[in-house]
């Protein structure tokens, strides 16, 4: 009795070519090439308002001639003037003021909701989702002057303290720097939602479950990993919050008073009425480093308590 046998001795190599540092360098040459052009024309339309905005601020208005009302003499004085005279410090202050309020009122409205969306509820996540971002289709200007309606005198607010028995005369809500802040409020706090959501989503559930095994309460599991791990989501939302809120025309103009006058408005004045352009380029440039702080500050706290939780 005899059997066949057939044995396949027949190896499969796989050969990684190694490419040669010529080919290399026409590789990183065609991606460059191909890639220059692109970043070159999103830079220009990026940087370049910036750089002129920067270079009007750095020249001086001309009052004696309507046809050439700016003069290309180089100097630092709008800049001065910004920190020297009284009223234009008062409306930075209280710019910076009016945007950490409405950042501080959307964190503390925002996180709990937040953090419902992200542990709490899983049948209807979607819907709520989706009613955090209707807010948002709907036009600022619509937002803001409802909030006319809701705080006027014989709004809601004080139509229904009035029939409640809690006030006699009507509160004077409107046109009021707390005005100003309810609406900014109101406007960008989706937004914080939205960021401290999406970063509360990221954390391994596992995570929170070992907690609860080595027998930590709930609330030391949210001090000690679910807040630190939340802070990102906060710094990113208060950054978008307060950038946008102390730089906001809509609203201050809608709803505020002539004492509440912030630096979006002294913007438009100084362009518009008043026609020195060079000061309002000064306060508007300073406006972006404000951002542009924030921005960076932001980065810092971020990576600094990453590597604390680390």
């Amino acid at each position: 009795m005899s059997a066949n046998l057939t044995v396949d001795t027949s190896l499969r190599v796989h050969v990684v070519r190694e490419i040669p540092p010529e080919e290399r360098k026409a590789q990183r040459r065609r991606g460059f090439l191909i890639g220059t052009p692109t970043v070159l024309w999103l830079s220009f339309w990026l940087f370049a308002p910036y750089l002129m905005l920067l270079l009007l601020s750095l020249w001086k208005v001309n009052p004696l001639s309507s046809y050439l009302p700016v003069v290309h003499d180089w100097n630092l004085q709008n800049y001065a003037k910004i920190f020297t005279e009284t009223a234009y410090i008062k409306t930075l202050v209280r710019s910076v003021l009016v945007g950490l309020a409405a950042t501080g009122i959307a964190t503390v409205l925002g996180f709990p909701v937040a953090y419902v969306l992200a542990f709490k509820v899983k049948r209807y996540k979607m819907f709520l989702y989706m009613l955090v971002i209707v807010p948002l289709w709907v036009s600022y200007l619509v937002r803001a002057y409802a909030w006319k309606v809701i705080l006027g005198d014989y709004g809601v607010v004080n139509t229904t303290l009035e029939r409640v028995g809690l006030i006699d005369a009507p509160l004077h809500l409107l046109y009021t720097r707390f005005a100003i802040v309810v609406t900014l409020a109101h406007v960008f706090t989706p937004f914080m939602i939205l960021t401290i959501y999406t970063t509360l989503e990221r954390i391994p559930p596992s995570l929170l479950e070992a907690s609860e095994d080595l027998g930590l309460a709930r609330w030391s599991t949210f001090r000690r990993i679910t807040l630190p791990l939340a802070v990102p989501g906060i710094l990113a939302g208060a950054v978008f919050t307060l950038g946008l809120s102390a730089g906001d025309f809509v609203a201050p103009s809608l709803v505020g008073g002539p004492s509440d006058v912030m630096i979006a408005q002294l913007i438009y004045t100084e362009f518009g009425a008043v026609n020195n352009r060079p000061f309002a380029a000064a306060i508007g440039f300073m406006l972006l480093l404000f951002v542009m702080v924030l921005v960076f500050l932001s980065s810092y706290l971020e990576k600094r308590e990453q590597l604390e939780t680390n």
